[in-house]
């Protein structure tokens, strides 16, 4: 399964880059869980779409309770979030 995180940012590219290093982190405490990194998606309104891939939607959400990160409204002010099961 891939998990899509899609965000509008509006802050330093300091503060982005820490919290790509908080995401990889989350992710590489928990088996199961594979970072795939930062995209520049094409066809989405979002600035960055960030790619996980995940053994199962449960193992994504403890992945996140491990996500140490204090979101700040001005960088971070929209965000979606896609799942993505298969292949069939």
């Amino acid at each position: 399964m891939f998990v899509l995180y899609n965000i509008d940012w509006g802050g330093t590219a300091e503060r982005l880059k820490a919290h790509d290093e908080a995401w990889k982190k989350a992710c590489d405490e928990k088996e199961g869980v594979e970072y795939l990194g930062r995209y520049k998606p094409w066809n989405k309104k979002y600035h960055w779409t960030y790619v996980t891939k995940v053994k199962d939607l449960p193992t994504w959400y403890e992945a996140s309770m491990n996500y140490e990160w204090d979101r700040d409204p001005k960088e971070m002010t929209h965000t979606e979030l896609e799942f993505y099961g298969g292949p069939q």
